[in-house]
């Protein structure tokens, strides 16, 4: 596992480095006296960095003569966490100084605090030179494999050398041949109307990563079944975990189009039967596990309504579970063969044959035999290679030793792995922050920019806005395959992970990660925690469990953590996700240093006057809230806010005035506040708003009239389903604006 230890380390580093690059120039860290002190964690960063390089290019997945890439990687997570903190608390200062107190040099000299922020730096500062002397004092083997490691050659070719290809090139979606074959021969089951073949389930079975959930989204697409079943075609991912009550509730919000979390079962099963009752629809059940057959008889039940030419189907890993559903037709995908497996690798990667010398060509082919010829393993090896142009790094990884497993499913999660390895390393922890998330989570694109901003992981400079750069880091996660869009959601901007792709992410963080509280928890291990992502449970939280998280995602859960959190300066973003009505969790205002936090179904008229203690909030987000009637005037003290969100908040009657504090504001976005009558006047003081996205406010009359202000930087304005909406300011009336 020490390559994969390695990479994730590097990942780390990389965005470390970029902090230490812009710390190092500040005044902050002249005057504060830390300068030094930084300047030798670079020399450290510096190091680890070369060691890293070189054992992530080996790859050793078990070898004990590598132990300290385990412990170099729990350096480099102090190192980012303490350059995180410089960084915050050089925010915080200037914060203060622009609030109207004396120049810097007089504000630091006569604060104590700034002596003992400094103290205290220099002090985690040299724990961290003790630990990483230990380990240089322990390996005895990192001299050799630095200085034996091949250096990289340039990409040969017959006639010229590849030319440099960005990572954020556009790479269009390949056709495989044998699965347009497969494609065709279902469509002609679905659409056929044969005797006796009423509410028929078609089965699609094959391989994790095989292509079954893609072959689904072409069906849905092709012009045959368009024609043929309209705007009636449903999509349901059903996953691990069956459970009728919820799958009802998915089948509500596919077919209905509202959220389920709103209505109880006995609600929801009459819209449903409303909507499909005598309508000849498709439903796709993807990604099925359960085999009990009982149980999908009870599921069934609910759609028997439709019209006798509907069709379900389902994709499984198992035949079994086909066979529970009673398929009346099973297709079982084929393995691509060889020179299927090349070409869509080719085209994947955006090489071409001609263009690759021999060397290329046959080291190439062979890494790709090793993915057994599942679609998923080629494809997201091919989309990371093709910015290595290194004849080397492609022979490391054809004789990297996590091929050495039999299995094809073994062999298809270790080009997973690969590619994850190899993958760039500023994308590394924007991809395992994503393993947070449940399987099958749709995973809103701007809610994960704005979290992976918080943790700062997008370092933006010379004037870019780190809201574009973290679009073009998703982007590139889509076009290896480590992020997909699901079919049939709501919204284009959506994302999910495929089934293989979740657990790698799982894997990489091993340790890391917890997803159920641990019974019995030592100062050790607690201190290896980065990530709680907690589903439905009931135990107690040991208050040490919170020392080194980063992120915390709650769901389905009633917690109450108000007398085991202690306050933590490494939380960055908070997503609690409640199923039902809970009060709100004062836990999070515990985490001064907290960057995101987003809550669904508190109960509460309002929120806490002490929300301004996390003054670095930079995206708020408040989702189904009942009782919800304002925000507190504090919350203009949370300069650093990017984003507003509050949605189908029914009972908002008003925005405070001191939203107009909000200086930094470039999205507010209220969605479905039926009572919410008017706007602040003091919007108009927010320069920086580039989205004022309001929608289906019905009680909304009119604007200020100096709403706009001093706007500048405006790109979208929407007032859709605004019906009591009047007159437009004419400051207004000169820009596009949709209704």
């Amino acid at each position: 596992m020490s390559g994969m230890e390695a990479a994730l380390a590097s990942g780390v580093l990389q965005v470390a480095g970029d902090k230490l690059v812009s710390l190092l120039a500040t005044e902050f860290a002249a005057i504060t006296g830390v300068k030094r002190d930084l300047s030798e964690l670079q020399d450290i960063h510096t190091e680890i960095t070369s060691w890293l390089s070189a054992a992530r290019e080996r790859a050793i997945q078990s070898d004990p003569q590598f132990p300290w890439v385990v412990k170099l990687k729990h350096v480099a997570y102090d190192i980012d966490d303490v350059l995180q903190e410089v960084q915050l608390e050089a925010e915080k200062q200037k914060m203060e100084i622009d609030d109207g107190q004396s120049g810097i040099a007089g504000c630091f000299c006569a604060k104590p605090k700034t002596f003992a922020f400094r103290y205290k730096m220099a002090h985690k500062i040299k724990a961290i030179k003790v630990r990483f002397a230990a380990i240089v004092k322990q390996r005895t083997d990192v001299n050799t494999l630095v200085s034996n490691f091949p250096r990289d050659q340039p990409v040969g070719t017959r006639d010229r050398t590849v030319g440099e290809i960005s990572w954020l090139s556009k790479v269009p979606e390949p056709k495989i041949p044998l699965r347009d074959q497969e494609k065709d021969k279902i469509i002609s089951k679905l659409v056929e109307c044969n005797a006796g073949e009423n509410n028929m389930i078609v089965s699609v079975v094959g391989l994790g990563g095989s292509g079954k959930t893609t072959l689904a989204k072409h069906i849905c697409h092709d012009v045959k079944i368009k024609e043929h079943f309209g705007d009636a075609i449903f999509w349901v991912h059903v996953s691990q975990e069956f459970d009728v009550q919820k799958l009802i509730g998915k089948l509500f919000q596919t077919i209905v189009g509202d959220n389920s979390d709103r209505h109880p079962p006995q609600h929801m099963l009459p819209k449903i039967s409303e909507k499909l009752s005598n309508k000849k629809f498709l439903l796709i059940l993807d990604d099925a596990w359960h085999e009990d057959r009982h149980d999908w008889e009870q599921f069934m039940v609910q759609l028997k309504c439709g019209a006798p030419e509907t069709r379900i189907m389902l994709t499984t890993r198992d035949r079994k579970v086909a066979e529970a559903v009673e398929s009346m037709h099973i297709f079982e995908l084929e393995l691509l063969s060889e020179s299927e497996s090349w070409n869509l690798f080719l085209k994947g990667s955006g090489w071409a044959e001609q263009d690759l010398s021999s060397d290329y060509v046959q080291v190439g082919k062979e890494i790709i035999k090793g993915c057994g010829g599942v679609p998923l393993a080629i494809q997201t090896l091919g989309a990371v290679l093709r910015d290595k142009k290194q004849i080397s790094t492609w022979r490391a990884i054809k004789e990297n030793n996590l091929w050495n497993v039999r299995s094809i499913n073994d062999r298809v999660f270790a080009s997973l792995k690969l590619s994850y390895i190899h993958l760039a390393d500023e994308l590394k922890q924007c991809f395992t922050f994503c393993s947070i998330f449940p399987k099958g989570y749709g995973i809103q694109k701007d809610h994960l920019i704005a979290q992976w901003i918080a943790h700062g992981f997008i370092n933006a400079m010379n004037g870019e806005q780190p809201e574009d750069i973290g679009r073009d880091y998703l982007d590139s996660l889509v076009k290896v395959r480590f992020l997909q869009n699901p079919y049939g959601s709501w919204n284009t901007d959506t994302y999910n992970m495929h089934d293989l792709i979740h657990n790698l992410t799982r894997q990489i963080l091993e340790g890391e990660l917890v997803t159920c509280v641990p019974i019995h928890t030592t100062e050790k291990i607690t201190h290896r925690y980065r990530y709680l992502s907690l589903t439905p449970f009931t135990e107690n939280v040991d208050k040490g469990l919170f020392d080194k998280v980063r992120a915390l995602y709650i769901s389905d859960s009633k917690p109450s953590f108000e007398t085991t959190v202690k306050n933590s300066s490494c939380m960055r973003s908070v997503v609690l996700d409640y199923a039902i009505d809970t009060p709100f969790s004062l836990f999070v205002l515990k985490f001064e240093y907290l960057g995101y936090l987003e809550i669904h179904n508190v109960s509460c008229t309002t929120v806490p006057e002490a929300i301004s203690r996390c003054w670095n909030l930079q995206s708020l987000h408040f989702v189904d809230c009942k009782r919800f009637v304002t925000l507190p005037e504090s919350v203009g003290k949370l300069r650093k806010l990017r984003t507003l969100e509050l949605r189908r908040i029914t009972d908002l009657e008003s925005l405070p005035q001191s939203i107009g504090d909000f200086y930094v504001l470039q999205s507010l976005q209220l969605y479905n506040c039926s009572k919410l009558q008017e706007i602040p006047s003091s919007l108009g003081r927010i320069g920086n708003l580039c989205v004022l996205d309001i929608k289906h406010c019905s009680s909304l009359q009119q604007l200020p009239s100096d709403i706009i202000g001093e706007f500048k930087s405006l790109r979208t304005i929407n007032f859709d389903g605004c019906t009591g909406l009047q007159d437009l300011p004419r400051t207004l009336s000169v820009l596009h604006c949709v209704f």
